[in-house]
């Protein structure tokens, strides 16, 4: 009794500290102006969709999420913009650590990893631009732990969240059933399917028709912000029949190597898919490598893998540029394009060499 007792305080401090600094990052957040700059610049465009307790979407403003995973914004669409903004912010930073992987012991690495996360260049987009990574990141969260511990309903919550922005993770959920690996069978992928339809069918009903007419008629798609690889190769100038033929011959070799060398869950695997899931994507931008770069990047960094450190190094390298904000506009998407190219073929080598047991470090690796 006075166990429970003594954890039950604890946990009661625990919510009381979380509440404080909820409060304080949004009277910060609302001390800061935002009309008339890019500051909160994706919330002010989400805002209006859930604003009046109801899912609007529309070409104009940024509500490009599925219904089942836009509703929990409703709250945020009912206060003050820079509130919901602070709040964004909180979740952000909240749920970034929580993404580490579990084998990393609390002490000295795992502050690395917390500041890894939260202080890099993604991240400081993300939280700038007020943009809901937070739901992504917090759905992988709840996979990963889902898969683990065998808990159906933590898993199905993981994966309708990880849909939240479906460019970040739709080659990832195709890839399912094989990151389950032995954790998945008949009855188990029969239970999760039946419970995604017990949400996904009626929100699909009530607002599916205008979601995906939302995502298919998105303004920012070919913009300077774009940085697919369908985007990339039409900037070339190359005909649109000959870049859906490039598109189409990496999406295949997505496949192809992810049928070959997903065998159960890892970092690497997550990796590669959420790269490839951008790559591929009709839209994507700087701030949703975020995803690649919290559950892929981080953990091979603190790994101490030199394709840790070059995807770390690189998806900070525009900090240098932050006071040149015209070269950062202009080349921004070319260049994140460029970086998670190579997250992609670095992830799948890596892939490659563990299921060859040539991994770096592996007895048959070598020195």
């Amino acid at each position: 009794m006075k166990q429970k007792a003594i954890l039950l305080f604890q946990l009661l401090v625990a919510a009381a500290a979380l509440l404080a600094v909820l409060l304080l990052v949004v009277w910060f957040s609302m001390r800061i102006p935002t009309e008339g700059n890019t500051l909160a610049m994706d919330w002010k465009l989400i805002r209006p969709g859930v604003a009046g307790w109801d899912l609007t979407y529309r070409p104009e403003n940024g509500l490009r999420y599925p219904p089942w995973d836009a509703v929990l914004l409703l709250p945020l669409g009912q206060i003050p913009l820079a509130a919901g903004w602070g709040v964004v912010v909180f979740l952000t930073i909240l749920i970034l650590p929580l993404s580490l992987p579990r084998e990393v012991e609390p002490g000295i690495k795992r502050i690395v990893g917390v500041f890894a996360l939260v202080l890099a260049y993604p991240t400081l987009r993300t939280i700038a631009d007020g943009n809901i990574e937070f739901l992504i990141l917090g759905g992988l969260v709840l996979l990963e732990y889902g898969l683990y511990s065998e808990n159906l309903v933590v898993f199905t919550a993981g994966v309708l969240l990880s849909a939240a922005k479906i460019q970040e993770t739709w080659v990832l959920l195709i890839f399912l059933p094989l990151l389950a690996g032995k954790k998945w069978n008949l009855h188990r992928g029969a239970a999760v399917v039946g419970a995604l339809a017990l949400v996904v069918l009626p929100a699909m009903v009530w607002k599916g028709r205008d979601w995906l007419l939302s995502m298919f008629t998105s303004p920012f798609k070919g913009s300077v912000m774009d940085s697919a690889l369908l985007t990339a190769i039409q900037r070339l100038g190359t005909a649109p029949a000959a870049a859906f033929l490039v598109w189409a011959a990496v999406f295949g070799l997505t496949i192809v190597l992810g049928a070959k060398y997903v065998r159960g869950y890892s970092r690497d695997a997550v990796g590669f898919l959420t790269a490839g899931s951008l790559l591929l994507a009709p839209y994507a931008s700087s701030n949703n490598f975020i995803i690649p770069y919290a559950f892929g990047v981080v953990p091979i960094l603190l790994a101490r893998r030199w394709e840790g450190v070059v995807l770390a190094v690189l998806a900070n390298l525009p900090y240098l540029l932050l006071s040149s904000r015209d070269v950062l506009y202009q080349y921004s998407a070319v260049y994140w394009t460029f970086v998670m190219a190579l997250a992609w073929i670095l992830f799948a080598l890596r892939l490659r060499n563990k299921k060859e047991g040539i991994e770096p470090g592996s007895p048959a690796a070598g020195p």
